[in-house]
């Protein structure tokens, strides 16, 4: 789900705001359960790793509450993200004159 945006996250949490359920393709649910570990702590990653038990058919039903938890740590994650530093430069000194 790398190739999610936040702006894509942020609407989908617009759209869970109202939705007491949500069915999701086990693939669909397994990448964002997959970038919403990234920040969860200890206690929702302990509800993420039970709704990773779930999946089990094609399609997998979770409660408004459910999603929202997903979609708000994986907007998290996303924001989290950081763009690969530049290496390092060396500053190298010209030989001594003689």
């Amino acid at each position: 789900m790398e190739d999610i945006t936040v702006e894509e996250l942020e609407m989908q949490i617009r759209r869970a705001a109202h939705s007491s359920s949500v069915s999701l393709s086990e693939y669909q649910l397994t990448d964002l359960l997959d970038l919403a570990l990234g920040a969860a702590g200890s206690y929702h990653s302990l509800i993420l790793k039970r709704l990773r038990k779930r999946i089990e058919g094609a399609e997998v039903e979770l409660t408004g509450d459910e999603i929202r938890i997903v979609l708000e740590l994986a907007l998290q994650a996303k924001l989290s993200e950081k763009k690969p530093r530049p290496r390092h430069l060396k500053m190298v000194r010209p030989p001594a004159k003689k």
